[in-house]
C-alpha cells in the first residue's frame, strides 16, 4: 500500500493521530470495521473528517495502524515477574508452573480487543494482502517476544531445535487459550482452563529440556 498521507512528528500532532486510532480502535471493537465509516471515526475523536485524511489514507491505512500500535504493548521482557525470576533453578515443577500460569494471564490482559474486533481481523487478514502483511510481520514480532521471555529465564533447552519447537507449540497453545478465556462466554472455569494449559506446558517444557527426570513437586 502506497503510503501518501504524513505521519505527525510534533507533539499536538501526534495527539491528534493517536486520538483517532483510539476512536477508530473503540469503534472497530463496538461496531466492527465494515460498519464503522471514516465519518464516524472523526466524529468519535471530535476532530474534522480532514484530519483523519491529513494522517491516513484511508480506513484500512487505520485499521493497520491499530494492529502496529496495540501490538507494541507486547513488551514483557521489562515485566517485573521476568526479572525477579530469571535466576532461578527450573527444575522444580511448582516453581516452573508458576511462570507458565504468570504468563498466561499476562497474555489474557493481552487480548483485550472484542471477538467482533478478533474474528474480522482473521477475516481480513485473508481477504487482503496489506492486512495479511502486516499481521504477518506482527506474528513475528510477538514471537520474538516470546523468545525473549523464555531467554532471559535461560531455560535448559536440550538443543536449539528442542527450543524452536518449544516456543512453536506454546505460542499457539497460549494463544488458542487466551482466545478461549477471553471469547467463549459459556467458559465456566477459567482458572482450571489455565491449570490445564499450565499442564501441557509442563509436559512440553519437560520433553524439550534435560529435566524431564528432575520435575518433581
Amino acid at each position: 500500500m502506497e503510503k501518501k498521507t504524513r505521519i505527525p512528528t510534533q507533539k499536538r500532532a501526534l495527539e491528534k493521530y493517536d486520538k483517532i486510532l483510539d476512536a477508530a480502535y473503540k469503534l472497530f471493537n463496538e461496531k466492527g470495521y465494515y460498519n464503522t465509516t471514516t465519518a464516524d471515526i472523526s466524529k468519535e475523536a471530535n476532530v474534522a473528517t480532514g484530519s483523519v485524511y491529513a494522517y491516513f489514507e484511508d480506513k484500512k491505512e487505520i485499521y493497520i495502524r491499530i494492529i502496529e500500535k496495540f501490538n507494541k504493548k507486547f513488551d514483557y521482557p521489562t515485566h517485573k515477574f521476568w526479572v525477579e525470576n530469571k535466576n532461578k533453578e527450573f527444575n522444580n515443577a511448582k516453581v516452573v508452573k508458576e511462570l507458565f500460569k504468570m504468563f498466561i494471564k499476562i497474555m489474557v490482559d493481552y487480548h483485550d480487543f472484542s471477538k467482533i474486533f478478533h474474528d474480522e481481523m482473521e477475516a481480513l487478514t485473508l481477504l487482503d494482502e496489506d492486512i495479511a502483511a502486516i499481521r504477518k510481520e506482527q506474528d513475528k514480532l510477538r514471537k520474538d517476544k516470546v523468545r525473549e521471555i523464555f531467554k532471559t529465564l535461560c531455560l535448559p533447552f536440550n538443543s536449539e531445535e528442542e527450543e524452536k519447537i518449544f516456543y512453536h507449540y506454546s505460542f499457539f497453545l497460549v494463544d488458542d487459550v487466551c482466545h478461549k478465556i477471553v471469547f467463549d462466554e459459556e467458559l465456566k472455569d477459567v482458572d482450571l482452563c489455565i491449570e490445564r494449559c499450565v499442564n501441557m506446558l509442563c509436559g512440553l517444557f519437560e520433553d524439550c529440556t534435560n529435566y524431564k527426570d528432575k520435575m518433581k513437586e
